[in-house]
């Protein structure tokens, strides 16, 4: 017994995987584990972002789709730059969700799929140009906006004239520095900013997503 141990001991010394190869063991296993809770591991082995029981999910980290699925109501309007699983996620919890989407494939493949509560609208990625504006044509007011499409920074800018003065934005991906003017014209507009970080569906990475609000806002933040 005393060499089997002494050796086990050395393996684990030897072999630094063996460890992570145990971690990754528990997690694989385990139904109650974060992966099979989360819906990361079925988003994996489906390709798609969804959860569990594999409802559909935003491609967003699983901190903020958390905070979203427990603060969004069915008495709000929800405006979206880039459209997929996550206008399916929205329509569920929100009295009406508008995207604008600039791949056309993915439009007409998504379009046919979306509930009466959804509308999906085609703009092209030109910067600066009718995708940031799309959700001025309308002339209503948006109570949550969702930045996770092109031209970000712009649609940022734009999307503050739609804004009710109870609203939020939300920002994917605001890691990245390309984004930062952006962030700093939020700000200078009189939002404070909460961030969740963490892994997105079948990613590796830890990912920020920044909410934007200000003290009376529809989120109870």
């Amino acid at each position: 017994m005393t060499t089997l141990r002494t050796t086990t001991k050395k393996i684990k010394r030897t072999l630094p995987f063996y460890g992570h190869y145990k971690t990754l063991k528990t997690l694989l296993r385990d139904p109650h584990s974060y992966l099979h809770q989360t819906g990361w591991l079925k988003s994996l082995l489906d390709d798609r972002p969804v959860d569990k029981d594999g409802a559909a999910t935003p491609w967003m980290n699983y901190p903020v789709v958390a905070f979203l699925r427990d603060r969004l109501t069915k008495d709000l309007d929800l405006f979206e730059y880039g459209s997929g699983h996550s206008t399916l996620f929205f329509a569920r919890l929100v009295k009406s969700v508008t995207s604008v989407e600039s791949n056309e494939a993915w439009f007409h493949l998504l379009k046919n799929r979306l509930p009466d509560n959804a509308e999906l609208k085609l703009a092209p990625a030109d910067p600066d140009a009718g995708y940031c504006r799309a959700i001025l044509g309308s002339g209503r007011k948006y109570d949550v906006v969702v930045v996770d499409g092109v031209d970000r920074v712009n649609c940022l800018k734009q999307a503050l004239a739609a804004l009710t003065p109870a609203g939020v934005m939300i920002l994917d991906d605001s890691q990245r520095d390309s984004y930062a003017e952006g962030i700093s014209f939020l700000r200078a507009n009189g939002f404070l900013a909460l961030f969740f970080e963490g892994l997105k569906p079948a990613s590796s990475r830890v990912e920020r997503t920044t909410v934007f609000y200000r003290p009376q806002n529809c989120l109870g933040i």
